[in-house]
């Protein structure tokens, strides 16, 4: 059998061990020490036999010293082991020796007889003891040191491993240096009591100081305070000479309201300002020395000590008036004087203010006093012209600088109300309501005058109200208001007559000052019942605002006239009856008016389909203008025309068994009032005449459609005709169909175009146009039609006939009534390209020759028939000029 290779394991900070036997090509280096043994001298490096053991490398560890201490403190030397074998709980033993040598059995975790004679006494009265942290750690404990405790202390932990490997002890030295921090309070080492007032400031001093020594110490003050069972830092002078404030007070620090000052190499001294509610408490002065060891600053010794208990109460503020009720003419001036008076020792700025009624309406009541250290101010309410009546009250504040510029309130306080009475003269009012012109009948004017009486000359207002007439029961009947003219001349209708005042059939007018009127132009039946008016007197305030003084209601005028109701008398009867499928439905709706002087209808025909669980449906209705709306998913073969007076004409073509159901006329009388406003005085509904086809077979329908109703010139169109059946299912096999397709052209009798017969013989008409049609069955119940290359001719409405034929059960062939299907309009476009084709290049040919042909007969006629004939030139003499000599 082959070996097994070995395994090499580097474990920190445990030696290198093999954990299998066999061959190796680790080659050690000369004195390396393996698995306890040192390897030396030459060694073969070609290969090497090795047979070890595990081995666990014991780490006994204790604070990285040397660590200094000051005497009369308490220190906690702790000792931990790692990567042990045996039991998880280890025991300890702390062994101390002085600088001259000498070794003292301090104290054992599992030998009680451990300690050395000269410490038992300290052990027994627990200034020495050896607690556990856990399985692996232990702390030595050693209270109040002193100078002889100085020197090493060795932990060692007896071995539990398998074999010997790694520390089993480890020492730290201690380093114990007198006590040289002297830390005092106030004098006389009591704590004081500092009482304070909101918003003022205290001073608090402690003396802190620390020998020179040979050992590098440093020393930090913090003033701290305590309230509650919970401390809070104030301000701290760190070891390192930086100020550290508390996170409560690091923004009043920031603004310079809280300083730490060193009057002295020795002294402390806390400024607090602006002192708060939170403020209070007992403040405390804490020193502590601090020492840079190996893992950076420790913090070795701390005394404090009891400074003052700081109390900081709120300051006291108190408003009083000198009396409690204040009767004045209105428009005199009254002064109501209000006393502040404040307990501080600091300059405060006292404000005040004045309300009415409570709080709700502050007034402006002059300026504020400037800050003093005057506590009690006097400020008075003066109000040049009094003519609101209420209850005053006066409220003081008090406010103190900070350093930042600001001001914070520190006290608030109110007066008791004092009772201002404005004696007012009310002015006699006398509000008279005449009617100026009142209504016989309805579409009649009618006109109120409301007059106010008063002495002076105030601003006036008037309100108009109307009572509805209710003649059953005139108690329940409640006041609507009409419309409001206001002292400045503002109208405000009320929200019923808003419409009406809109549509000019409302004028509010004021002829005179004292004369309100209200003229309705057209009346009508809502408009009879009681009206009043209300007159309002107005006086203008102090702060140039009106309020009223005073108000008076008129006595009431009835408006009303003897009226009839108005009636309508309807009826409809049937004139044309369908007895299948494809006929025409007439019925005529008559109206005859009473109490209604020249009335205009509306009319709308209702249908109440059989299913009574469906809601009623509007086919098509005619307006006052004759307009008629056909409602979807009515076709174009409804009509509805007016006859004569009080007569209209319903007419349903090609009817099919979905149109049966009730048909109604519901009519509208409508009546012209002034202004030409049309209004509905009436409305009825005649009696329902039933449209029904009395079939005991199936019933057979026809519709027709074409999926593009708008084609170009010279493209196909198709159109589809489908049947459907009502009642009892028949098979295909026992029915057949005779179809035929028809155009129906604007202004002209219907023209035939194909038919297919129940044998499927297909025959067509002559056409004069170049368009062909084509008929054809696309399944038992559809048949399509095909018109190529369509013309303007076949722009119209195609529609298409059906025979049906249904064979009993003798095998006998019977035919049924023919059933048409409604109209499905087409249009033909005319394509621009082609439409100017033909004539553009028929124009281009024309001009073109035409111009070759001018080109032609120019050419000739300038060569050969307008040719100029030769002129001989004339001789010329030449003659040699002489001198002037020789002439």
């Amino acid at each position: 059998m082959g070996a097994k290779p070995p395994t090499l394991h580097f474990m920190q900070p445990r030696p290198l061990y093999i954990d299998n036997c066999g061959s190796s090509l680790f080659t050690p280096l000369p004195g390396q020490t393996i698995g306890g043994s040192s390897v030396g001298g030459a060694i073969d490096s070609s290969r090497t036999e090795w047979c070890s053991v595990a081995v666990w490398s014991r780490i006994v560890r204790v604070p990285t010293g040397p660590l200094l201490r000051v005497e009369g403190t308490d220190v906690a030397l702790s000792c931990n082991v790692s990567d042990y074998e045996g039991p998880k709980e280890q025991n300890f033993e702390w062994i101390f020796s002085s600088d001259s040598g000498s070794k003292v059995k301090v104290l054992s975790t599992w030998d009680d007889t451990f300690t050395d004679p000269e410490l038992s006494e300290r052990v027994r009265a627990g200034g020495i003891q050896l607690q556990r942290s856990g399985n692996s750690e232990a702390q030595l404990w050693i209270r109040q040191l002193r100078v002889t405790d100085e020197g090493n202390y060795t932990c060692s932990t007896p071995s539990t491993d398998a074999t010997v490997s790694g520390n089993y002890e480890d020492h730290v030295q201690l380093r114990v240096i007198p006590d040289t921090l002297r830390l005092q309070g106030p004098k006389g080492r009591t704590t004081n009591v500092r009482n304070v007032t909101e918003g003022g400031s205290f001073q608090l001093q402690c003396q802190a100081a620390m020998s020179d020594s040979a050992t590098h110490t440093h020393l930090s003050v913090t003033w701290e305070r305590q309230t509650a069972g919970t401390t809070s830092e104030v301000l701290a002078l760190t070891h390192l000479g930086r100020f550290q404030p508390g996170p409560d007070y690091a923004a009043r620090y920031n603004q310079g309201a809280v300083r730490l000052d060193t009057p002295g190499s020795d002294k402390y001294q806390l400024t607090v300002e602006g002192a708060q509610a939170t403020d209070g408490g007992d403040y405390s002065c804490v020193a502590q020395t601090w020492v840079q060891g190996p893992n950076g600053w420790e913090k070795i010794q701390e005394k404090r000590v009891g400074v003052a208990q700081v109390v900081v109460q709120p300051m006291d503020l108190t408003v009083t008036v000198s009396v409690k009720e204040v009767v004045v003419p209105e428009g005199d001036p009254i002064a109501v004087p209000c006393q502040v008076s404040v307990d501080s020792d600091i300059p405060v700025l006292i404000q005040v203010r004045w309300f009415r009624s409570g709080e709700i309406e502050e007034m402006i009541s002059g300026l504020d006093p400037e800050p003093s250290r005057e506590k009690s101010v006097t400020h008075k309410l003066e109000i040049p012209q009094a003519r609101i009546s209420g209850d005053y009250l006066c409220r003081g504040y008090a406010w103190t600088p900070l350093r930042d510029g600001n001001w914070k309130k520190v006290a608030e306080g109110a007066s008791s109300a004092v009772r201002v009475q404005i004696v007012s003269a009310v002015p006699d009012t006398q509000v008279t309501l005449n009617a100026s012109i009142l209504p016989q009948m309805s579409d009649e004017p009618a006109e109120l005058v409301c007059h106010i009486r008063v002495s002076g000359d105030p601003r006036l207002s008037v309100s108009w109200y109307f009572t509805p007439y209710q003649a059953q029961n005139p108690a329940s009947a409640t006041s609507v208001l009409v419309g409001t003219m206001s002292q400045d001349w503002t109208l405000q209708v009320g929200e019923l007559y808003q419409q009406r005042q809109d549509r000019g059939e409302l004028i509010f007018s004021r002829p005179d000052p004292n004369t309100f009127a209200l003229r309705i132009q057209w009346t009508s039946e809502e408009d009879r019942g009681s009206y009043h008016c209300v007159g309002t007197v107005w006086k203008q305030q102090l702060n140039n605002s009106w309020a009223p003084v005073s108000q008076e209601t008129s006595k009431p005028i009835v408006i009303s006239w003897a009226a009839e109701d108005f009636a309508l008398v309807v009826n409809a009867k049937l004139v044309q009856t369908v007895s299948a499928a494809g006929g025409t439905f007439e019925m005529m709706c008559t109206v005859q008016p009473k109490n209604i002087p020249f009335p205009q209808y509306t009319v709308q025909v209702m249908l109440r389909p059989q299913d009574s669980s469906q809601a009623p449906v509007t086919v098509i209705s005619l307006s006052r203008e004759g307009i008629t709306h056909r409602r979807p998913p009515a076709s174009s073969n409804v009509f509805l025309e007016k006859g004569k007076e009080g007569v209209y004409i319903f007419r349903l073509l090609q009817a099919q068994n979905l149109h049966s159901g009730a048909y109604q006329c519901d009519i509208s009388a409508w009546t012209q009032g002034g202004g030409g406003a049309w209004r509905m005085v009436r409305n009825q509904t005649t009696n329902p005449v039933q449209l029904e086809f009395q079939n005991s077979g199936p019933v057979f329908n026809v519709s027709a459609r074409s999926d593009n109703p708008s084609i170009h010139l010279g493209e196909r169109s198709e159109f589809w005709c489908i049947i459907t059946i009502d009642g009892p299912a028949v098979d295909p096999a026992d029915m057949a169909f005779d179809v035929s397709w028809y155009l129906q052209r604007p202004g002209s009798s219907s023209i035939f175009l194909a038919g297919m017969d129940r044998t499927a013989q297909v025959r067509h008409n002559r056409r004069n146009s170049s368009s062909e049609v084509a008929l054809e069955r696309i399944s038992d119940m559809e048949y399509r039609l095909r018109v190529y290359g369509c013309e303007e001719e076949d722009t119209g409405g195609h529609y298409c006939t059906v025979t049906p034929w249904v064979r009993t059960g003798e095998g006998v062939w019977s035919t049924q009534e023919m059933v048409t299907s409604s109209p499905v309009p087409m249009s033909v476009r005319m394509d621009l390209l082609s439409a100017f084709k033909y004539p553009l290049l028929i124009g281009a040919s024309l001009s073109l020759v035409a111009g070759l042909l001018s080109c032609l007969i120019g050419y000739c006629s300038s060569r050969y028939c307008c040719k100029a004939q030769p002129v001989q030139e004339k001789r010329r003499e030449h003659r040699r000029l002489m001198s002037m000599e020789m002439d």
